[in-house]
């Protein structure tokens, strides 16, 4: 039983390696740059805004301190763009409006065809979706003196997200690119929306 057990994870193991070990060839013969593959990190900000079913909420800005970023192209001028990623924030108070604390990881996937607009700038345009784990902690409003009126129970969500994105890139070294990514997240289901704008630093590979 451990042998067919561990057949069988070497097996999962070579397909997953197979794309790589092909992928080279198969970009030469469709007349792309052999290395289409990027690795990278960004941080940025967000208008973050949430639809609660209290009452109505602030939208606050934040920080994205943490995107993990994957992309290949995947045929002529279209390309994948997959993310991993977390962040908090914090939205405040008032006397109408429910504060909370914000807590979101999770996964986005967009398609993103390359359109040249001049002579330098020929940015990815994208469409995809976004899947996500989302906690609200210290439900709240407060008084006119700033004193607590209403409490109301953390809640917990799976978010999915219409992504609309473009990206722009330019080569530091051989390598190593910078780019800027701005995007809109459309709740599809759930209660989460934002507006975003990271800087990031790719690898080639």
């Amino acid at each position: 039983m451990i042998k067919v057990d561990l057949m069988k994870k070497y097996y999962l193991i070579a397909l997953m390696l197979l794309p790589l070990l092909v992928a080279h060839p198969t970009y030469a013969a469709l007349g792309l740059p052999e290395n289409t593959a990027k690795l990278g990190y960004a941080i940025g900000t967000a208008y973050v805004s949430v639809d609660d079913p209290a009452d109505n909420t602030a939208k606050e800005w934040t920080l994205l301190p943490l995107t993990l970023i994957h992309t290949d192209w995947l045929l002529g001028d279209i390309r994948y763009w997959s993310e991993l990623f977390y962040y908090t924030a914090v939205l405040d108070a008032t006397t109408n409006k429910v504060g909370q604390n914000v807590e979101q990881y999770g996964f986005r996937i967009s398609l993103q065809k390359n359109l040249r607009m001049t002579r330098l700038w020929a940015p990815w345009f994208g469409v995809g979706i976004g899947a996500s784990r989302v906690t609200y902690t210290t439900r709240h409003t407060i008084d006119p003196d700033g004193f607590l009126r209403a409490a109301y129970p953390d809640r917990e969500q799976t978010s999915v997200t219409l992504l609309l994105n473009i990206v722009s890139e330019w080569p530091l070294t051989r390598n190593w690119d910078i780019g800027a990514k701005l995007e809109q997240t459309i709740p599809i289901d759930g209660d989460i929306s934002e507006n975003s704008a990271l800087i990031m630093l790719l690898y080639r590979y």
